[in-house]
């Protein structure tokens, strides 16, 4: 099924001349995809047992309605070392929510998602995480314009990945930024956050997660495409390709699914730009 639309480009006046075409655009629609939203994140110094899964369906390009919730699902996960299942319970708005979950370092998940008549699975490794060490600034590429290096010890070893989450009032959406122990393993690493909104007096909120390989270069595309670490993106970026997760239908494994599931530890703390 085709939609015409009609797109108004408006040309970058320092690039191209001042004119404006009206184009005939047929955009083929796909069909709806479920976007699986499952990140069990545990906060060192807490249980994690509150957890929360959210599912949504996708929309055509253009349309005004970006999300559509996915009610209705039998949403569980289990961890395989001991079988223990938790039950995530519909809030009828694509939250689904668990009181009772048992967070461990190093133990296999398995998630399972019945939706529609359809069997949706992935499974991952909850990955923990050491502590965060310091915060510090330091000049950014433009005058007033501030890094902030956030440093924390990495376990000699082994292969660590890590991501950063930082969240400020003057950005429309965090700021995520992803490394790997590769050049700095057994030792104090760090992950960076630069933007051109990092001035003095932001407040941030900071988190660092413990990652798994895969999701890691999961992570990196994302970053790459979406422009969300230092002011990455543009008109001129190369044309984003599917994200492929680590969800699939059981039944049907030619079925896209978006979305990811990941268990993380993760440290957390805050930082004003002086």
């Amino acid at each position: 099924m085709k939609k015409s639309i009609y797109i108004l480009f408006v040309a970058i006046s320092t690039i191209f001349s001042s004119c404006t075409d009206v184009v005939d655009v047929d955009v083929p629609n796909g069909g709806a995809r479920l976007v699986v939203e499952a990140s069990i994140n545990w906060e060192k110094g807490t249980t994690g047992n509150e957890q929360t899964i959210k599912l949504s369906t996708s929309t055509a390009y253009f349309d005004s309605n970006a999300v559509i919730p996915a009610t209705g699902a039998t949403v569980t996960v289990t961890k395989e070392n001991d079988g223990a299942q938790f039950v995530f319970a519909d809030q009828n708005n694509g939250e689904y929510t668990t009181t009772n979950f048992v967070p461990e370092i190093g133990a296999v998940y398995t998630l399972n998602i019945v939706y529609n008549g359809e069997t949706y699975a992935a499974t991952e490794t909850l990955i923990g995480f050491t502590e965060i060490n310091s915060v510090s600034q330091e000049e950014g590429f433009n005058e007033g314009e501030y890094r902030v290096r956030v440093l924390f010890d990495d376990p000699a070893d082994e292969v660590n990945y890590y991501m950063g989450e930082f969240v400020q009032d003057n950005l429309a959406v965090p700021s995520l930024a992803s490394i790997r122990d590769e050049f700095v393993n057994g030792n104090e690493a760090f992950v960076l956050h630069f933007d051109e909104k990092n001035v003095p007096g932001t407040d941030i909120d900071i988190k660092v997660f413990g990652i798994s390989e895969r999701f890691y270069f999961y992570i990196e595309q994302l970053i790459q495409q979406s422009g969300t670490q230092g002011g990455a993106g543009g008109p001129f970026q190369t044309t984003p390709a599917q994200l492929k997760g680590n969800c699939v239908n059981v039944n049907n494994a030619n079925e896209e699914v978006l979305g990811y599931f990941r268990l993380s530890q993760f440290a957390r703390t805050s930082y004003t730009i002086q």
